[in-house]
């Protein structure tokens, strides 16, 4: 059975990604036309890296299902979604597949956060060298393969990070108004235009408010042992995180629904009491890299134990 702490790991790490998830995704504008790969840039983002790269495809070995990819760097990390047109998945639902590039096997037991006919997960960018060098990204599941045509992958990393090193379009200054003749009307200015889009806060922030509205809700619903200091602390936390966070909130707060952990055992009372003190210490960055730390851990340890 998956720990508290091990659920609430995988579920803040899993938000981010399904925030970001192309079916929430922000007002997108073109940027570039890639080898069969549209690369597109997030209206109004202003962080370094405000672009994603997406192919579509009709398998004719599949009876014409269609097939995505779609790729997308933050910072030293990434995220990746794939799409087949007859996968069913539930909103929310945790798939268990291992990645290949290739014959390359790049993570094993991959957790991917399910939402109709996508599957989303977020790798760290170390994943890049393999990607570039093969033509095919496989799922392999526990009753079969999902094979995704990633050919001219290199050429679309290529324009994705030239649009991510593009500087923002800046509106351009309005032309001096022409003098008003005499007993001209009075000049009515123009409706503003349509405001930009928020940008999309760091996946390590994200992550943080995550575990942040966990610990919320853990705190409320479940028999806890917490002080009012702890208690107002991590409100606190989330209260400085949530107004960045507002183009993503609904999203997130939708998740939880279906993503949560549960309640944690009285076996699991000093994990939860470290992970709370942990995350009332730490900056959000800092917090966010010691859940990936600990992920990353309890991967290498579920590979490693064999399968009864």
């Amino acid at each position: 059975m998956t720990s508290f702490l091990r659920a609430a790991v995988l579920t803040a790490g899993l938000l981010p990604a399904l925030a970001v998830a192309p079916s929430h995704a922000a007002e997108r504008e073109p940027f570039e036309m890639v080898k069969d790969w549209e690369v597109e840039r997030t209206v109004g983002d202003t962080s370094a890296n405000p672009c994603l790269i997406s192919k579509t495809y009709k398998d004719k070995e599949d009876n014409n299902a269609i097939n995505g990819i779609v790729f997308a760097l933050d910072g030293s990390n990434s995220a990746l979604a794939l799409v087949y047109q007859p996968w069913s998945w539930d909103k929310g639902e945790t798939v268990k597949a291992t990645l290949l590039a290739g014959k390359k096997i790049l993570k094993k037991g991959v957790s991917w956060a399910g939402n109709a006919e996508t599957l989303t997960a977020p790798f760290p960018d170390t994943i890049v060298p393999d990607l570039l060098s093969a033509k095919t990204i496989t799922l392999r599941f526990e009753d079969g393969d999902a094979e995704f045509d990633i050919s001219g992958f290199p050429q679309a990393y290529e324009a994705l990070r030239r649009c991510d090193a593009t500087p923002a379009k800046v509106a351009a200054a309005p032309a001096p108004a022409a003098p008003a003749p005499v007993a001209a009307a009075p000049v009515v200015a123009p409706p503003p235009g349509p405001a930009a889009a928020p940008a999309i806060p760091p996946a390590a922030r994200i992550q943080a408010y995550a575990f942040g509205l966990i610990l919320q809700r853990t705190m409320k619903e479940c028999e806890v042992s917490t002080t009012g200091k702890q208690r107002s602390g991590v409100d606190a936390k989330v209260a400085a995180l949530q107004p960045e966070m507002a183009p993503l909130e609904a999203q997130l707060r939708e998740g939880m629904k279906t993503e949560g952990p549960k309640c944690p055992t009285a076996q699991e009372g000093d994990k939860f009491q470290s992970a709370l003190a942990d995350y009332l210490d730490k900056s959000p960055e800092d917090f966010s890299a010691a859940m990936d730390k600990k992920s990353a851990e309890n991967a290498a340890k579920a590979a490693e134990t064999p399968k009864p």
